[in-house]
Formats: C-alpha cells, structure tokens, sequence
C-alpha cells in the first residue's frame, strides 16, 4: 500500500472499468453503497437517502460490516441505531456533524475545508468532498479519485421523490420553485442537477487549492469525466 496516497471511489458507472487489483494497491475511501461493487478500507456515508428504510438500512449496516473504518453523518447513525444491536452504533465508527457553514445569518455559502481530525465535515454538496476531509486527516496527501463521472441523474429517481424529505425532515436547497424545471420536490423544495453541479465544482476547487497549498494534489482518474477542476490522468499511470 502507497502510504501517502489514497484513493476516492465515486459512484459513477466508470468505476466497473476500474480492476479490484489495482484498487487493492492503495488506502480506499468510498461512500454509499460502493460495498456492492468494491468494499473500501474506509466507507463514508453521510446522506440520509441512503439508510431512510428498514431494507436501505440493514443493507448499509451489512455493507459498513466489510470496511475497516466507518464515517457517519449524526443524521445517518441517528437512523441507523435501532438497527443495530443494543441499538448502539459499534466501538471504532466515527460519527461526525455534517453541514455547511454560512455568513452569519444569511444564506452565502462560506468556502471552508475542514482539515482538523474530529470536528465537522463540510458537506459541500457530496459527500466526495467529506472524503477528501478525511483523507488529509489521516495523512493523505495525494489522492486518485475514480469513479467520478460527474453526472448526477439518478435513474432510480430517489433525488427526486416527492415524498424523500417528509420522512427525514432534511430538504434540499431551495433552488428552484418551478416543478417544470426540476420535476418532483418536497414542497417548495427542489434538487437541480444543474445547480448540484455548479455547487459541487465551487467546494472541489476549495480542496484542490488546499491541497496544492499545503504541498498536496488532488488527481481525478475517471476515463470521460466531466470534472475538469482536479487535473485528469489515467489510472493505469499510477
């Protein structure tokens, strides 16, 4: 294992052109449900869609199961608690607040990466962006991200259910108000791809600036990504 390099795996279907073997030479953080392809060393999940049923929860806590490290949101472990036995999320899982900070009471965005071990995670819209807190938390300084196509439609449609956020009482951004313009919502509350993406891109320059700054890199080796804010190269090159 490359001690200072790590891998993110993203959730983009170029991951299945991604080999185990070459997966296996490095430190993996993953997120979601990535255990259905390739369990990471470090899993990460962060966004209540993931576990807001009984069957999305029992499958999350089987997959978390596979990794040597786990990273909740307090929203996630929050839900997945009665699931587990004695109802106590287990001895080594972090559990950390997940949110993104503003200007005092207004509703701009502050640009902030979270570099220190143990305190919030910035969401920054994905939960990639979390990962690469973790990363440089535990000492990573270069990371090859695959896995990230950079689209966001999900064909499930769970971004889009109408009634996701009644459950969980956690909407989305106010983005739109217009259900022609980004289909279904939870009341006046709307997911834009469009927007999702712009927002992203903002949060992933914030990193790719601090890690350059700080002697670190950031390198994105999806093949056909449309990221373009990480310097893009092939994976087979490392």
């Amino acid at each position: 294992m490359n001690d200072k390099t790590a891998v993110i795996i993203c959730n983009g279907p170029s991951l299945r052109s991604v080999p185990d073997s070459w997966l296996d030479k490095y430190y993996t953080f993953g997120s979601n449900r990535v255990w259905l392809r390739y369990a990471p060393k470090h899993l990460t999940t962060v966004d209540v869609k993931m576990v807001y049923t009984a069957p999305l929860a029992t499958s999350m806590i089987a997959g978390a199961a596979r990794s040597e490290k786990v990273t909740f949101s307090k929203d996630v472990a929050n839900i997945l608690v009665p699931y587990y036995p004695d109802e106590e999320i287990p001895d080594g899982f972090e559990v950390l607040p997940w949110f993104n900070y503003f200007e005092g009471e207004t509703t701009k965005l502050l640009l902030v990466f979270a570099p220190e071990p143990g305190t919030p995670l910035v969401s920054g819209g994905t939960v990639t962006y979390g990962m690469m807190q973790l990363a440089w938390r535990m000492g990573f300084r270069r990371l090859l991200i695959v896995g990230m196509n950079h689209t966001f439609r999900d064909p499930r449609g769970d971004h889009m259910h109408p009634d996701y956020n009644k459950e969980v009482g956690i909407p989305y951004e106010k983005e739109h108000t217009d259900p022609a313009v980004v289909g279904y919502g939870a009341g006046n509350w709307f997911w834009s791809e469009e927007n999702f993406v712009k927002k992203t891109n903002i949060f992933y320059d914030v990193a790719r600036r601090f890690f350059e700054k700080n002697g670190g890199e950031i390198i994105n080796c999806t093949p056909d990504t449309k990221c373009t804010i990480f310097p893009v190269r092939d994976w087979r090159n490392f």
